[in-house]
């Protein structure tokens, strides 16, 4: 799962938590208090499952360049300026 341009996981799958919250609306509207409380508890599940996802991502994209950095000494050696 890959980060959009400005990094935020959130902003892509946004949807998600927005049909939590309609369907918790409803809940409210028609008296389902357990329903409601438990859409509210999704919504703050599927946040966190969201920012691990990040996070892991995050990891993995630095996980790709390893390997491929130096000491300054050796970035600058290969620029023929140390």
């Amino acid at each position: 799962m890959a980060l959009n341009s400005n990094g935020s996981l959130y902003m892509q799958h946004e949807w998600l938590i927005d049909v939590l919250a309609d369907l918790k609306a409803f809940a409210d509207a028609k008296g389902m208090g357990a329903s409601a409380e438990a859409l509210d508890d999704a919504s703050l599940i599927v946040l966190a499952e969201l920012n691990s996802l990040a996070r892991a991502d995050a990891a993995a994209a630095v996980g790709e360049h390893e390997g491929q950095t130096g000491s300054v000494t050796f970035l600058f050696e290969g620029r023929r300026l140390a």
